[in-house]
């Protein structure tokens, strides 16, 4: 048996959050040699660059080391390095990363999240050039996610490799009986014909294991569960990964860099947030549920770009990502300074407090014509006087943005990975309410 061989068996036997074609290429040929890692650097200006580059797995041994694939242990000792550091005063990852096994994924997104809470230092990433499945349930937890102009993110689904290895044993005259005790105990096994009740079986933990990873990317981004449901596992490019949502901006490495430094020299009583603290999106969006004529309200980030760009004559995406402008960049907010009772106005045109419903309608006006702009250049028609007549919030238009470029956007953008035999979930589907159960803390 080659070493590939033992690779693709380790990993069919498990539910992997990866890219399409990555599973063909792990399970089929010898990976690409990948830097040896992860580990971390300080750079410029108190910055910890913490590298999660290539394949991801649970726990690493000499296999997968020799296929340069890096274990969420060693990622996760490394972040920790890296937060803990006296001199660090930010952490920026940068990710290169189709995705990987779901087994111990969820608990280092818990725990690079409360690093964050617990050191109070911002984590910023980059997508440089994937951040997919697996990779970017850890990339949705920074502060501010950035992505190159070639850069992919998103395929947030779940899939499972049965390998039957039946017409290779007939070829070589072998004929495997397994003799067990438990009706379920050979249930998976390759040598064996794979029964109607294994796949479903092996079907139903997708589902659930897709649900809570739906879920978790959801709260991290401050999203709706159904949001990134609506995205049916896709593969988003560059700026079509900021007009899903998906992204905060287009950047290099050097330019995350710089963003993040002036970032950190902007006085916290002068910055601007550009997006409201994770706990306290989520609050928001759970008030609304329910309640048809309620609207969420926008995003403070997407409002000051849509209003900036109205204002001008120029497209929101001018005004959207902090490297492309000549501008000062809006910085992310620490958890602390998110979480700090916010300063006196030092500037007229401080923000109006959230509960002012002409400041909420102004802002969801803003969002619903960024939301149209960005769709016109992608090749969609959003008529956005229409939405708000209709009284269409941002994030329904923005669902059914995503669902139109999920059907429509061309093969070499947006790349489907859902499973084959699996037919796409109905947006009331049990699977979705799952998702919302999960988001709202109800499903450990």
């Amino acid at each position: 048996m080659t070493r590939t061989d033992m690779l693709a068996r380790r990993l069919a036997a498990r539910p992997l959050a990866l890219a399409p074609r990555a599973v063909e290429a792990l399970l089929g040929e010898t990976p690409a040699p990948q830097p040896a890692g992860p580990g971390w650097q300080m750079i410029e200006g108190g910055v910890a660059h913490l590298p999660v580059l290539g394949p991801l797995v649970q726990r690493g041994d000499w296999l997968t080391g020799m296929f340069g694939i890096v274990s969420y242990d060693d990622i996760a000792t490394a972040a920790e390095d890296a937060f803990t550091d006296p001199g660090t005063r930010a952490v920026l990852m940068e990710i290169d990363s189709p995705g990987g096994e779901v087994a111990g994924l969820f608990d280092l997104v818990d725990r690079l999240a409360a690093l964050k809470t617990e050191t109070g230092k911002p984590l910023w990433a980059i997508a440089r050039e994937q951040a997919l499945s697996a990779g970017y349930a850890i990339a949705s937890v920074a502060d501010r996610l950035l992505v190159t102009q070639t850069g992919e993110v998103g395929s947030v689904g779940v899939i499972a490799v049965h390998v039957d290895q039946i017409g290779h044993d007939q070829s070589e005259g072998r004929k495997y009986t397994l003799i067990h005790a438990g009706a379920k105990k050979a249930d998976g096994n390759p040598h064996i014909p794979l029964s109607p009740e294994a796949l479903a079986d092996i079907q139903a933990d997708v589902d659930d294991l897709y649900a809570r990873l739906v879920a978790r990317v959801a709260r991290a981004r401050g999203m709706n569960p159904e949001s990134i449901a609506a995205t049916e596992a896709a593969i988003f490019r560059g700026s079509h990964a900021v007009a899903a949502g998906l992204a905060d901006g287009i950047a290099t490495l050097e330019g995350a860099h710089a963003d993040l430094l002036a970032a950190l020299e902007t006085p916290p009583l002068t910055r601007t947030p550009t997006r409201k603290s994770l706990d306290k999106e989520r609050t928001d969006t759970m008030a609304v549920k329910g309640k048809p004529d309620a609207k969420p309200a926008a995003s403070e980030e997407t409002t000051e770009a849509g209003t900036a760009a109205a204002e001008m004559g120029a497209t929101p995406e001018a005004a959207t990502p902090a490297s492309q402008t000549a501008t000062e960049p809006k910085p992310a907010p620490t958890a602390a300074q998110a979480a700090a009772p916010a300063a006196a106005p030092v500037a007229p045109m401080a923000t109006a407090p959230e509960h002012d419903p002409a400041t909420q309608i102004r802002e969801q006006a803003a969002e619903i014509a960024e939301i149209a702009a960005q769709a016109s250049r992608l090749g969609l028609t959003i008529d956005a006087a229409e939405a708000l007549r209709a009284g269409t919030g941002p994030d329904a238009l923005r669902r059914a943005v995503l669902e139109q470029l999920a059907k429509t956007t061309d093969a070499t953008i947006v790349a489907s990975i859902a499973p084959p035999a699996a037919e796409p979930a109905p947006k009331e589907s049990p699977l979705i309410a799952a998702a919302k159960a999960a988001a709202a803390g109800t499903t450990t």
